[in-house]
């Protein structure tokens, strides 16, 4: 596989770094997943399936890596580690700022033992600046970030998805590459900051030149609130069709196959309060049949009109599954593939999740079992 040969040391924990370090995995790095005596906590996260030995977060983001336990306090472990770096390509961890360093393994000691190595931090605010310091979820980040979406009355809707730790791992993940391209071109290594804020931030597209023109006047900014036709609507059995007409020619497609001709005008009015007589019509449309109904009579303008399924429905529609998304292992667990695709060299993903301190004997003169080896 692509990354076949490379050494990945991975201190992460949670979501955004060994988020990184799986997709490294999927695609043939080899990945030594350090944990702490007490192991990763999502290790003891809730189960779905009877007789998953590891937590569910735990089983998606950090299959196919080994299981080294150190306890970095410790001195002898601090210089286990640092033999670990000393032959590795890549080392990903997600402490607060300086906690590494306090640790034995920051960027300074780590470049030490390997200057070619690619050293990525991750956190959720970046290795300076005023929040620095600050340890955060990502619905935290996401609020301070500008991220929340807003309903039609213009209030903040909770997030669904993790956007500021997925967005930190793509990137994370990208930065990796470049760093190791760099450094195989006799450039040596380097050390990336990865902030899931700034991830959020840098995901807006074409809404980030609005934001910075507001920057002055922050609240003379709008977000984009209550265009009645990228909305929700409930039918008549209870399912939700999405809306998600913009250019002018699908608006007024649409509005013909619904019956609404005559409210295109109003599609071109500013969103919010302007456009309630068109999502009042629309809410009052689409409530009269079911979505299977809906589908089937806007079928002309489908990928402008959709369901809105929950996360299980859509793994089980018929769309995944001809990907072929879903993977087996051989206890017979699902798992997710990878959503990267080479043509030639497909990757390959090991569906094993390591026991903790599976991998002992990963680091230079220990067991199996994670003792120093004896003679």
């Amino acid at each position: 596989m692509k990354l076949s040969g490379v050494t990945v040391v991975d201190f992460s924990q949670f979501m955004a770094g060994p988020m990184t370090t799986a997709m490294l995995a999927d695609h043939g790095a080899r990945v030594i997943k350090i944990e702490p005596p007490g192991g990763d906590p999502t290790r003891h996260g809730p189960r779905s399936r009877p007789g998953q030995a590891t937590g569910d977060s735990f089983q998606v983001l950090n299959r196919g890596k080994l299981s080294v336990v150190l306890d970095l306090k410790a001195p002898a472990d601090q210089e286990a580690a640092l033999d670990l770096i000393a032959e590795a390509d890549v080392v990903v961890e997600s402490f607060r700022p300086g906690v590494a360093e306090r640790l034995g393994v920051g960027y300074a000691a780590a470049r030490a033992r390997n200057p070619d190595l690619v050293y990525c931090s991750l956190s959720a605010f970046g290795q300076t600046g005023a929040l620095k310091d600050l340890a955060a979820h990502d619905t935290v980040v996401q609020g301070l970030a500008g991220a929340f979406a807003y309903d039609a009355e213009g209030r903040p809707t909770p997030p669904s998805v993790s956007l500021a730790g997925v967005a930190a791992a793509l990137f994370a993940m990208s930065a990796i590459l470049m760093g190791l391209l760099s450094a195989r071109a006799g450039n040596g290594g380097e050390h990336i900051d990865i902030s899931m804020h700034d991830a959020a931030l840098a995901v807006r597209g074409g809404m980030t030149a609005a934001a910075l023109a507001a920057r002055e006047d922050p609240r003379a900014f709008r977000p984009e609130i209550g265009l009645a036709l990228t909305e929700t609507y409930r039918t008549l059995d209870g399912g939700w069709l999405c809306l998600g007409a913009r250019e002018p020619r699908t608006i007024v497609a649409l509005l013909k196959l619904l019956g609404m001709a005559e409210l295109v005008e109003i599609a071109d009015k500013p969103p919010g309060r302007d456009q309630a007589a068109l999502r009042a019509a629309l809410t009052a449309t689409i409530a009269s049949d079911t979505l299977d109904n809906w589908m089937e009579h806007l079928a002309p303008l489908a990928g402008a009109v959709g369901p809105v399924l929950t996360y299980a429905e859509a793994l089980a529609h018929p769309h995944t599954e001809s990907r072929g998304i879903i993977l087996t292992d051989e206890d017979g667990a699902p798992h997710l593939n990878t959503p990267i695709r080479f043509a030639r060299e497909p990757s390959t993903p090991n569906l094993r999740v390591a026991t903790l301190g599976q991998d002992g004997d990963a680091v230079p003169g220990r067991s199996p079992s994670g003792a120093p080896s004896e003679g």
